[in-house]
């Protein structure tokens, strides 16, 4: 299935919290939809999954998410759920363009 927004590159640490705990990964790109993270966690297709990210001087950004895909020994595809309007209108910032 085609995305809805084109992802960036955007590589930074951040906190995931999966059925599996809660442990630092890093993500390599990010667009308003979703991000991939590079991590061999163990998730499966369909989990929820929560990202904190920290973002300079700014409170940290909190999202949910649900594994869309995994890429065995590589990492595995976020599409956000729920974003609120304040968190979307942070991650435009980010991702200003190519994004949508």
């Amino acid at each position: 299935m085609p995305r809805k927004h084109e992802r960036l590159t955007f590589l930074t640490e951040i906190i995931l919290e999966s059925a599996s705990g809660k442990r630092e990964v890093r993500i390599s790109d990010l667009s308003l939809g979703g991000c991939f993270i590079d991590s061999i966690v163990n998730v499966q297709p369909g989990e929820e999954v929560s990202l904190t990210l920290s973002l300079d001087s700014d409170k940290p950004l909190s999202l949910k998410g649900r594994v869309a895909y995994v890429l065995k020994a590589s990492g595995f595809g976020i599409a956000f759920v729920d974003v609120p309007k304040d968190v979307e209108k942070r991650l435009r910032k980010i991702v200003p363009k190519g994004g949508d």
